[in-house]
This record gives C-alpha cells, sequence and structure tokens, in this order.
C-alpha cells in the first residue's frame, strides 16, 4: 500500500477543481489572467470570494490526500500522498503536466502532517512578501526555512500537535514539497513579469 499512497495522493491533486469552480463564475484561469489555474488568478479574474474558495478547496485536497496516506500506510504514507498531491497540482495530468503553483494545496499537507509549524510558514511568507513585494523570492525563502526547520524539529523535539508521530519523517516532508514547489517560484523570482509558457 506504501507504494499507492503518492498515486492516490498524485490523483487528489491532479483534480482540475479551480478551474472548475472559475467556469461558476464566468471565468477561465487557463486562459485569463496569468493563466494559472490557483487562487491568486482567481482573484485577479473572479475576485475576492472565488479565490477564498479556490484557496479552501485547494487546501481540502491536501488535507484529503493526507488523510487517504496516512489511513494506507500510516506517517510515511500520509508525507508520500501529500507530496504526491502537491505534485499532482503543479504537474497536472490534466492540464499537459503543467498546472498550479502548489501552495494551496501544500497548505492543506502541512496543516495535515505538521500543524504546529504552519504557522510559522505563513508568518515566514507574510513577512517577505511585504518586505520584497515579490511572491516567487517570498516562497523560495519559506521553503528554505521549510527545509531547515524539518531537520530542526526532531532534533529539537518540539510539539507536533495532531501531525505526525514519527518525527524524523519530516526531513522527507520538508524536501519533497520543496523540490515539487521550487521550479515554477524560481521562475517567478527570475521573471516577475513574465507569464510562464505552457506545453
Amino acid at each position: 500500500m506504501i507504494f499507492l499512497a503518492p498515486v492516490v495522493g498524485y490523483l487528489i491533486g491532479s483534480l482540475p477543481t479551480a478551474n472548475g469552480l472559475a467556469r461558476l463564475w464566468g471565468a477561465n484561469l487557463r486562459s485569463d489572467g496569468s493563466g494559472n489555474p490557483g487562487a491568486a488568478n482567481a482573484h485577479r479574474t473572479g475576485g475576492f470570494t472565488l479565490a477564498a474558495v479556490v484557496l479552501l478547496v485547494e487546501i481540502g485536497k491536501g488535507l484529503l490526500a493526507v488523510v487517504v496516506g496516512l489511513s494506507m500506510a500510516g506517517d510515511l504514507g500520509g508525507i508520500l500522498a501529500g507530496i504526491g498531491a502537491a505534485a499532482g497540482n503543479v504537474y497536472n495530468v490534466w492540464y499537459g503536466f503543467d498546472g498550479g503553483k502548489g501552495l494551496g494545496i501544500s497548505s492543506g499537507v502541512v496543516i495535515g502532517l505538521w500543524p504546529t509549524a504552519y504557522p510559522v510558514f505563513l508568518a515566514v511568507l507574510i513577512t517577505v512578501i511585504l518586505i520584497t513585494r515579490a511572491s516567487g523570492i517570498a516562497t523560495l525563502v519559506t521553503l528554505a526555512t521549510v527545509v531547515v526547520l524539518s531537520f530542526l524539529w526532531p532534533a529539537m523535539e518540539w510539539e507536533m500537535a495532531w501531525g505526525i508521530d514519527e518525527v524524523e519523517l519530516l526531513p522527507l516532508l520538508g524536501i519533497g514539497l520543496t523540490l515539487v514547489l521550487m521550479q515554477k517560484h524560481l521562475f517567478d523570482a527570475r521573471n516577475p513579469l513574465r507569464r510562464p509558457s505552457r506545453p
């Protein structure tokens, strides 16, 4: 079952819910705005309500993938399903292996597996955005923070709340999510005004 966890996570993450929701608002996230099927472009093309709904659904998909993975193969299954869900969002089979930027669904994954660290990551993201006005740079700094804390957390035996019990697996989660999300945010950091090309 452990080998199926990332596959199931990927399938959950790849569900094209964002653009489906946008169609109800009369928008098409793949052709309007930046072309990115995520909450930021949903706000740009459909307003705050659409963006909030898209974000909540993406967080829910991340949580769902984690719950399914945990039920299939314990903590390792939850982590692999969560990474798979992020990959399904970013490299979406329904969009020619292109897709969103993975922040919303990764939020759901972290909330499900590592909840006490999520406020730290959110604070870092918001602070760097306010300082630099660049979401790509802010995300890369946040991902670096995720990796560093994934090693520190088990070493310092910090609180996990309802997260995983096998805290020594946190580096797998931190590195896995970073590798999945990094490429698109590197592009954003280097080319803040350019629209990414899609196949």
